[in-house]
This record gives structure tokens, sequence and C-alpha cells, in this order.
């Protein structure tokens, strides 16, 4: 361990004995939004549909294509795949809307089929 001395911290202060009416009105006057709770779940989203098993494709094309499919990703926002897919869909092939995505990450939190 070093001999350095440790920082003095400024201790915290107590909490503040305001009533809610109170900061409701400071609130008002200061424009703070307001917590609204809906009424009821009726207003859920649905959950998201189902995405069909993914299989990996392996393909290799001139370097040029390869540049170009990444700079219109890159230009579009979105993802290398999201680009080939839509090229295939817009040729023709059937593709689910659940599976073309914009943004291909995988959600945290949740496991993926």
């Amino acid at each position: 361990m070093s001999d350095k001395p440790l920082p003095a911290f400024r201790a915290i202060a107590a909490p503040l004995d305001v009533d809610d009416a109170l900061l409701d009105r400071v609130n008002d006057r200061l424009g703070v939004p307001r917590l609204v709770r809906p009424e009821s779940d009726a207003a859920a989203p649905s959950p998201p549909a189902q995405r069909a098993p993914v299989e990996k494709l392996t393909i290799e094309v001139p370097d040029y294509l390869l540049d170009a499919v990444k700079r219109a990703a890159l230009d579009r926002r979105t993802t290398a795949r999201h680009v080939v897919m839509a090229a295939l869909k817009s040729a023709g092939f059937a593709i689910d809307d659940a599976d073309l995505i914009e943004d291909g990450r995988r959600v945290r939190g949740r496991s993926q089929p």
C-alpha cells in the first residue's frame, strides 16, 4: 500500500424534509414532466413476431461488392445482413418481415431462439 493520504470527501447532506405538494408546485413551475402510469394493460404492445432459426451462409464476392454492401449499410445506418436480405427480398425471395430487422444485434437479457 502507498503512504498517500486519503482524499477529503464532503459529507453527504441529509435528505430534505419537503412535502410532495410543494415539490409538485415547483416542478409545475419549472416544467418538469410527470410520470403517468397507464390505466390498464390493454395498451401494452404485443410481443414481437417470432424470428425463424438462422443458418450461416458464406459466399465469396469481389472486394468491391463487399465494400459497396458495407458502404450501403453504413449510409442506411443498418447492417450488411439487412442490406443483403432487402436485396434478396426485392429480387423476389420470400422473406418474413420479422426476419428483416434493420439492427441485427442481439438483445441483452433475453435468450435468442
